[in-house]
């Protein structure tokens, strides 16, 4: 397995270079006639990929990776067999694009979204910083820099130091090439039949969660202010009177290849303890409906989590409503077993926790549940 320092040796190497003349890339062809410049940083790349997956960032999923890999080649054919999309295990809502073509889309971004035509947007912003070769226009790298020595997961759930932050493809471009990335991916949309008023969607979700959790330096895509500029700016596209109306949002597709990893980013969220996202997303009955049945789990875990005032009863109403749901799925029964037992209800607590057992035979906390049972039916 290659190193750590060989991995930040990459990304400090792919920061460099941005004297050189740039020509944007028109196809597949023109990947095997690189300059010098997009040769070294194709490389580096290429680096920074092995240690990418070495490291275990990428999610192993292949439907869900052939599906990403197909909206990306239905949006760019021409470049098909040399933009590369990769899922990674972050629950962090980001994307980012690398030199050489491999684009990195997050399972917090992915799971998240509401229909294809939102990923299609995404994609078509990342493969334009590709195909227009931004990272060698890169020239504002001074915010980039400002972060170093800051560790960091929020791209792909690792901590990395300020090197890293150091490449223009994993903090954020000037905002010329992020205008520019947004122009082109918003074209291929077009372009692919999509529904060009899901465009700003997925920067009205980033908005919404930068403001909600207070969050200071949110992912690739900026501050609030730009943001909300971006949000604008697509909005006025979609507008536009030779902009067609209507198209494709792809939402049956798109919930049929990736719907099912919601709650597997719900799962993660709470094994994160990331209980204000949690509450962020489900607390809207409205929205939680996005979401498996299971999600009021999910839910009141992050309630019981926050412990604030009236959020046990709060926990225990969202934990009532799964299992009137889904009373089939193991973790709702521990959930309220474990409540049962700290309010001495002994009869409804053996009820649930033998359940949970009989759901989940081979629950790494088998063994502790086991001795709460033999506890709970000893006492008179």
């Amino acid at each position: 397995m290659r190193s750590l320092a060989t991995l930040l040796a990459c990304c400090a190497l792919l920061a460099g270079c941005n004297g050189t003349p740039v020509r944007d890339l028109s196809g597949a062809a023109d990947t095997r006639h690189l300059d010098e410049a997009q040769q070294r940083r194709w490389h580096e790349a290429q680096e920074l990929d092995r240690a990418l997956r070495n490291r275990g960032v990428l999610l192993d999923d292949p439907e869900a990776q052939a599906y990403v890999q197909s909206v990306m080649d239905r949006l760019f054919p021409e470049f098909r067999g040399s933009i590369h999309v990769h899922v990674a295990r972050s629950s962090a809502l980001n994307a980012y694009a690398l030199p050489n073509g491999s684009i990195y889309i997050n399972l917090g971004l992915l799971a998240r979204m509401r229909n294809e035509a939102q990923l299609a947007m995404v994609l078509g912003h990342e493969a334009t910083h590709f195909i227009e070769q931004h990272s060698l226009r890169q020239r504002d790298s001074a915010d980039a820099i400002a972060v170093a020595g800051i560790a960091t997961t929020v791209l792909t759930g690792i901590p990395f130091s300020g090197q890293l932050l150091a490449l223009g493809a994993m903090s954020g471009y000037s905002q010329d090439l992020e205008r520019a990335a947004d122009q082109g991916g918003f074209r291929r949309l077009i372009r692919a039949g999509y529904d060009p008023q899901q465009a700003p969607e997925v920067f009205r979700l980033m908005r919404e969660e930068v403001d909600a959790l207070d969050i200071d330096r949110p992912f690739l895509y900026s501050s609030h202010p730009r943001l909300s500029e971006r949000i604008e700016t697509l909005g006025r596209l979609a507008a536009q009177p030779d902009t067609p109306a209507g198209g494709r949002s792809g939402r049956e597709d798109f919930l049929e290849h990736v719907g099912r990893l919601r709650g597997r980013l719900l799962a993660q969220y709470l094994e994160e303890q990331d209980y204000k996202r949690l509450i962020l997303i489900l607390e809207d009955p409205k929205r939680r409906a996005d979401y498996p049945p299971e999600s009021d789990y999910y839910l009141g875990e992050a309630y019981r989590l926050r412990n604030q005032e009236g959020d046990q009863a709060k926990a225990v109403a969202a934990w009532e409503r799964c299992l009137a749901n889904r009373p089939d799925f193991a973790p709702v029964h521990r959930a309220l077993g474990l409540h049962a037992m700290r309010l001495a209800q002994r009869e409804r607590a053996i009820e649930h926790l033998r359940r949970y057992l009989e759901l989940a035979p081979r629950a790494r906390d088998r063994a502790y549940i086991q001795r709460y049972l033999q506890r709970l039916q000893d006492t008179p």
